[in-house]
């Protein structure tokens, strides 16, 4: 037990201090991704009246904006970074995402 609680007081700063880069897009933090053929992006689409056509990559939901620092680098995302370049819909929703990159 005590080893458990040694290694999460030196991992938790590293994983909460991740920073994210987007060569494209918007930089977002999201809920949840998930790709355009699965049950949850089925629901989404359809509850947002959003057509398939053109889709690529990852559809985000619950998603917000972080604000970019000067080197293009994000921090304080606790769910998901995605770099979103499609449409926007209320709720949150973003299509057209990829996964933010790590540095």
């Amino acid at each position: 037990m005590s080893l458990f609680l040694i290694a999460s007081a030196i991992l938790l700063p590293l994983v909460a201090s991740a920073k994210y880069y987007c060569d494209s897009g918007i930089t977002m933090c999201c809920t949840n991704t998930t790709t355009a053929n699965t049950t949850a992006a089925d629901k989404i689409l359809d509850a947002y009246s959003i057509s398939e056509s053109g889709l690529s990559g990852l559809i985000g939901y619950g998603c917000s904006v972080i604000k970019n620092a000067d080197n293009g680098s994000v921090s304080t995302c606790i769910n998901e970074t995605a770099c979103c370049t499609g449409q926007h819909y209320s709720g949150g929703i973003f299509v057209n995402c990829t996964a933010a990159v790590s540095v």
